[in-house]
């Protein structure tokens, strides 16, 4: 889980999350996700290998304003040989109320920028944290 307090600079005009910062959440989520598990994407890409958002969905439920502070819940959903998903819910931190729900699709390119399969330890070490 990962947590941040709703800064001035997070919310639009009227005082409640921008929309697409909920992008930025989701992001910094899974990036701590996979670093708490001791998957680096930085020593992947020195190898030659990125990992990619395909899709994002997000659900708004209810606002969440400057000055609250918001968890993200992130979990792998889905695994496969060319993607997988992480689904994230954002809940307020004093009362759980849930504040949004969205999910991003991962896939794997090439330094060149074209598809590939996972590689094999990469996409192990992903099933066992999925399970």
């Amino acid at each position: 889980m990962w947590e941040t307090r709703i800064y001035y600079g997070d919310t639009d005009a009227g005082g409640v999350i921008y929309y697409a910062n909920y992008l930025r959440y989701f992001e910094k989520s899974w990036f701590e996700y996979l670093a708490a598990r001791g998957l680096s994407l930085v020593e992947w890409e020195k190898q030659g290998i990125f990992f990619i958002i395909k899709r994002v969905e997000v659900d708004y439920i209810s606002p969440a304003k400057y000055g609250e502070i918001i968890q993200v819940q992130t979990e792998v959903s889905e695994v496969t040989r060319a993607s997988f998903t992480f689904h994230h819910r954002v809940i307020l931190k004093d009362t759980g109320r849930l504040i949004a729900e969205g999910k991003n699709q991962m896939v794997c390119i090439t330094a060149e920028g074209k598809l590939r399969r996972f590689p094999p330890e990469f996409l192990e070490r992903l099933q066992e944290i999925g399970e």
